[in-house]
């Protein structure tokens, strides 16, 4: 389990620090600090971010708060909701709309499918099982709500959508605040999926 956290920390990491080069390299001054935070405006950014602290806190800092806390069964959960939405939306809705080449396609692909992977693979083989409850649900949802939320105040301020399917200048309130109900309920329903797999497999510490 050490190892395969270790590695998959370090393929996190990888991918985190190579979509930030790509996308603050040649910057300087304001733009560099805008390219900055636009970086830290993606969810799947703030997704892998959150992956990334999950195996690697635990590990190298097991006593302290953020070890203790990305430690719990429930939060590696919701971890693992958020990146299973991550690579959901994009294989589903955002990898037709562009062609990623080269170092690009490398940060793409780690970012969307290989740390999801993992992320799923350590909470089905290492996260310990019937531990969670059914009103987990709605904490978990607070994260992407905030996200949802952020987004819109953010764009007309910043003139920067993270994703289309959030772009209030092009689509209209209306129907992003709609494109957000949907992908609330499909985080409900995958979040009540995981808590029922949990609840019907035996415990393994």
């Amino acid at each position: 389990m050490r190892a395969y956290r270790a590695i998959a920390a370090l393929v996190a990491w990888f991918g985190l620090l190579l979509q930030y080069w790509l996308m603050v390299r040649g910057q300087h001054g304001e733009a560099f600090a805008t390219r900055t935070v636009n970086f830290l405006s993606y969810f799947t950014i703030l997704s892998n971010l959150f992956a990334a602290v999950m195996f690697t806190a635990p590990a190298a800092y097991p006593t302290s708060p953020i070890g203790l806390h990305f430690a719990k069964p429930a939060i590696r959960t919701a971890v693992t909701l958020y990146m299973s939405v991550t690579a959901t939306i994009y294989i589903v809705i955002l990898e037709g709309l562009w062609d990623p080449r080269g170092l690009q396609w490398a940060a793409d692909t780690t970012l969307h499918y290989v740390t999801p992977a993992l992320v799923l693979l350590d909470w089905l083989l290492f996260t310990p099982k019937r531990t969670l409850r059914w009103v987990y649900v709605w904490p978990w949802l607070a994260f992407p709500l905030a996200y949802g939320a952020y987004s819109i105040w953010r764009g007309p301020h910043a003139d920067f959508y993270p994703y289309p399917f959030l772009d209030v200048s092009k689509l209209g309130l209306e129907r992003v605040v709609m494109n957000m109900t949907g992908m609330t309920c499909v985080f409900l329903v995958l979040g009540l999926i995981f808590i029922a797999i949990d609840r019907s497999v035996k415990s393994r510490s």
